[in-house]
């Protein structure tokens, strides 16, 4: 559903005050709730996963360790 879809839906419910307030509480807190920090994510991949979790946190490692010299040195060619 993109917010087209959503908005459509909305003016064809058309809620009242109360309700409409109450809609938007449950809709926000379920964003939130569903919202999980991006440690907790890793934590959860290292128990679900541990070996492929290493061998990616070690590509990411490499990767944030490569890029500003790649960067530099394409800046350099330009």
């Amino acid at each position: 559903m993109n917010d087209e879809a959503l908005g459509h839906a909305w003016t064809t419910l058309e809620p009242a005050g109360r309700r409409r307030r109450r809609i938007d509480a449950r809709v926000a807190a379920w964003l939130e709730a569903s919202d999980t920090p991006l440690a907790a994510d890793w934590l959860r991949l290292f128990r679900t996963a541990p070996l492929p979790a290493l061998g990616l946190a070690t590509l990411s490692a490499a990767a944030i360790a490569a890029v500003p010299p790649l960067v530099w040195f394409v800046r350099a060619l330009l």
